[in-house]
């Protein structure tokens, strides 16, 4: 598999870089795959379903303001889906036109869809503390409130179901579960 890197910003001044493997690409999406290492785990009905470790595949859309993480846990179960409220992702092309970097800008808010369609919204705290601390501005507060009501519509209809499955479909992968019992742990 191909490398890309990917320049993760979280305003007012964080910027780290993690290297991620490229599943997919096309005008649409951005599709890579990592372990992650969230800063706390998430729990949901009494079980962990994100913590070091857990492998995610990340759908990133173009011009979208939010991308979709698929997340399975140590023993290669599906946990659920994380979605970033972020700006539109950024492609970076070598000079013979081949990705080799996207930057994100990640604006706090996430939500946390389990799969039976419920949902949690996270880091509401740290998105408020942004607003406070003036890395948010209220233009941009207003976009990521947006774009969190009309994602969690998206979950409650399934569209967001439809939208991943359908990507998933065209990178040719019969099963992610299959591809993600090989990534590496740490």
């Amino acid at each position: 598999m191909e490398i890309v890197t990917l320049t993760y910003k979280r305003p007012p001044d964080r910027v780290n870089h993690f290297q991620q493997e490229l599943l997919y690409l096309d005008d649409d999406v951005i599709v890579t795959s990592q372990r992650v290492k969230p800063s706390s785990p998430i729990v949901q009905n009494g079980e962990i379903v994100l913590a070091d470790n857990f492998a995610a595949v990340w759908f990133v859309f173009t011009g979208l303001w939010y991308d979709v993480g698929k997340v399975y846990n140590l023993d290669n179960e599906w946990t659920g889906y994380y979605c970033d409220i972020l700006k539109p992702v950024k492609r970076s092309l070598d000079k013979i036109g081949q990705l080799n970097c996207f930057e994100i800008t990640d604006l706090f808010l996430d939500l946390w869809v389990n799969p039976d369609g419920t949902y949690e919204i996270q880091d509401e705290d740290e998105f408020e503390e942004a607003i406070q601390n003036g890395a948010i501005d209220a233009e941009l507060e207003r976009k990521a409130r947006d774009v969190l009501t009309a994602l969690i519509t998206e979950v409650e209809s399934g569209s967001l179901e439809h939208q991943v499955q359908e990507i998933i479909n065209r990178t040719k992968f019969r099963d992610l579960r299959d591809y993600i019992e090989q990534l590496p742990q740490d």
